[in-house]
């Protein structure tokens, strides 16, 4: 991949590629400015949304909130049907609230509206990079989590049946 790139660099796509080659490995310090070229360099290909949603979970890995939550309001119009896109959405804003305690107040209603918006899309297998569970299960167990932490039991007990379905 590296190689390609050279002989031709800001190919949106290898940029793509070797972002993911470096997050597998956990090396999202050198997955993140590959993805902001690509992303700064790329069209609507079909793989956007997964460079999309990838950028965001490596921002937020590096503690990079404020410009991941950039990011995703700048591509939020193209994700309306991703749960996906909310799924991952709503940890990064999870994440920055338990990083930043004060903005806990702010964000945690916006974590809930992201993992229910993933509960209302449903499923998006055709999606490129599409997790399964995203639109179901996983969303509805991270709520049950949120609302057990929040004291908020009878919306937990009614969402624990979908969160044990796998």
């Amino acid at each position: 991949l590296a190689r390609a790139l050279a002989e031709t660099p800001g190919q949106p796509y290898l940029l793509y590629q070797l972002g993911k080659d470096h997050e597998v490995y956990r090396d999202y310090a050198a997955a993140a400015p590959l993805y902001r070229q690509a992303l700064a360099a790329g069209g609507q290909e079909g793989w956007r949304h997964d460079l999309v949603v990838r950028s965001l979970f490596v921002l937020k890995k590096l503690g990079l909130h404020e410009e991941a939550v950039d990011l995703a309001e700048a591509e939020m119009a193209h994700w309306q049907d991703s749960p996906d896109f909310y799924f991952t959405l709503g940890d990064l804003l999870l994440d920055w609230a338990s990083s930043e305690p004060t903005r806990a107040a702010a964000l945690l209603p916006m974590v809930e509206d992201c993992w229910q918006r993933c509960l209302a899309l449903g499923e998006r297998p055709e999606r490129d990079g599409a997790v399964a569970g995203r639109g179901s299960y996983l969303a509805a167990h991270n709520l049950v989590v949120l609302y057990e932490n929040l004291g908020m039991v009878e919306q937990a007990a009614r969402l624990r049946p979908l969160a044990a379905r796998r």
